[in-house]
């Protein structure tokens, strides 16, 4: 089935699960929302401007960055996901701009302030691709990974029935992968049992 197919016939559930806190944090999801609040924090604490929102979902951080004033790019690849974000950013219509496509097709280099990928490595096998192409848009990076263990084990047998691939990062991991991006891990945030939220920055240049 692959990625975007999966979660383009689950758009629904997923986008389901940002609309009550409480419920969402009962099933045993509530880093969805811990992952949310730090991503918007490190943007308003960087002083950021403008955020590109890489494989943006329903678009849960919309509101809560564009009424902070914050500009945001939403890129989505799976069309129900897309059209979601797009009922959503039509809310700000000054502020949020949704674009059809996935992280491969990223190619901005400087164009934002920071930019943010929340669930996304999780399904990535080229982690480090991402990664860079992230440090390139932005200097300021916010990115999600699911740990190793019994919770992502139990992922990988679920999603493998429609064909997608699941991945765990060790935080030593996550360091090894934003040097070979030219980053520096500037924050590593564990999410309890799901992992880690990390604000990365860019090295400078020698």
């Amino acid at each position: 089935m692959g990625f975007d197919r999966y979660f383009d016939k689950r758009s629904g559930r997923f986008s389901g699960f940002y609309g009550k806190e409480g419920m969402t944090r009962a099933l045993g999801r509530g880093a969805l929302f811990d992952r949310l609040r730090y991503a918007v924090d490190t943007a308003v604490s960087t002083g950021a401007k403008s955020v590109l929102d890489v494989g943006c979902g329903s678009g849960p951080l919309f509101e809560p960055l564009a009424s902070k004033g914050i500009a945001v790019t939403g890129l989505e690849p799976a069309p129900s996901m897309l059209q979601l974000a797009r009922v959503e950013a039509a809310r700000f219509p000054d502020l949020i701009d949704v674009q059809d496509g996935s992280w491969a097709d990223l190619d901005a280099r400087d164009t934002y302030d920071m930019a943010v990928a929340l669930g996304v490595f999780d399904y990535v096998e080229t982690p480090a691709d991402l990664l860079t192409r992230l440090g390139a848009a932005a200097t300021s990076v916010v990115a999600s990974f699911p740990a190793p263990g019994l919770r992502t084990e139990f992922r990988k047998v679920r999603y493998r029935m429609g064909d997608v691939a699941v991945f765990g990062y060790e935080r030593p991991r996550i360091l090894e992968l934003a040097a070979a991006a030219g980053l520096r891990a500037n924050d590593v945030r564990p999410l309890g049992r799901a992992g880690y939220a990390v604000h990365f920055v860019r090295l400078p240049s020698s």
